[in-house]
């Protein structure tokens, strides 16, 4: 594909074995579009757009890609139950709102800022991906909006999402081992990790959330906020049987 130098906007067109890796493109607008195994690899796409959009078996791995939105777009390939390669890309301040980013691999990418809100992201790979930016020698900032997605089955091991605004999405059977989720907003969620070994967890919010299959004595629940009616299915991990009161 060769776009003219004032060419911004890309609409209804059909791409397919693109190789693009290692180019240099700002700003570019693809609305209606279709891209499939292509290769974007090392790419500088800054501000890129896809609206209603598929992009299919497609590489983006280590590609600079900060400040892109992406809406109403498909990145998963449901005929071999495949989503696209972010491996290490560079993902800063940018956004997902309404896509299928299903099976999708951001391992250690770096989505300080990202916004991924309404989606589906199941199976997803997070594992060691950058939430963070460094303000001081001493000091990292996380900052991440994982709202009202379904993430089950996704892997988020060894990230950190400090006061990161996760409610009213599913994490039923994820991966959070040595996650850092404290003081994360975790309300409303479907909060239920298969793998929590050296998850901390200290003063996050998950009043409202459905929590099952947590066992309370493995973690430190210090600070951690809850409602009334959430106490009976931690006590029940304990054995305890619950019975309303006469």
């Amino acid at each position: 594909m060769v776009l003219d130098e004032n060419q911004r906007v890309v609409r209804d067109r059909n791409f397919s074995n693109l190789d693009w890796s290692h180019e240099y493109e700002q700003d570019l607008h693809f609305i209606d579009c279709t891209i499939s195994s292509s290769d974007f690899s090392g790419v500088n796409l800054e501000g890129l757009r896809f609206e209603n959009c598929q992009i299919v078996s497609c590489d983006f791995s280590e590609a600079t890609l900060n400040n892109a939105v992406f809406t109403k777009s498909i990145f998963y390939d449901k005929s071999n139950q495949k989503g696209c390669d972010f491996q290490k890309a560079d993902l800063r301040h940018s956004v997902f709102y309404d896509c299928d980013i299903s099976t999708c691999n951001f391992y250690r990418s770096e989505l300080f800022d990202i916004t991924i809100n309404e989606c589906q992201a199941q199976g997803c790979n997070f594992e060691l991906a950058e939430f963070v930016t460094v303000v001081s020698k001493s000091m990292l900032f996380s900052s991440a909006q994982l709202t009202k997605t379904n993430f089950k089955y996704s892997d988020f091991e060894g990230v950190h999402l400090e006061k990161c605004d996760l409610s009213e999405s599913n994490f039923s059977c994820v991966i959070f081992s040595r996650a850092n989720l404290e003081g994360a907003n975790l309300t409303n969620t479907a909060f239920a990790p298969s793998q929590y070994d050296g998850l901390s967890i200290f003063k996050a919010d998950l009043r409202n959330a459905e929590i099952a299959g947590i066992d309370i004595r493995a973690l430190d629940f210090s600070g951690v906020q809850i409602c009334e009616w959430q106490m009976a299915s931690l006590l029940e991990n304990f054995g305890f049987i619950i019975h309303p009161d006469q």
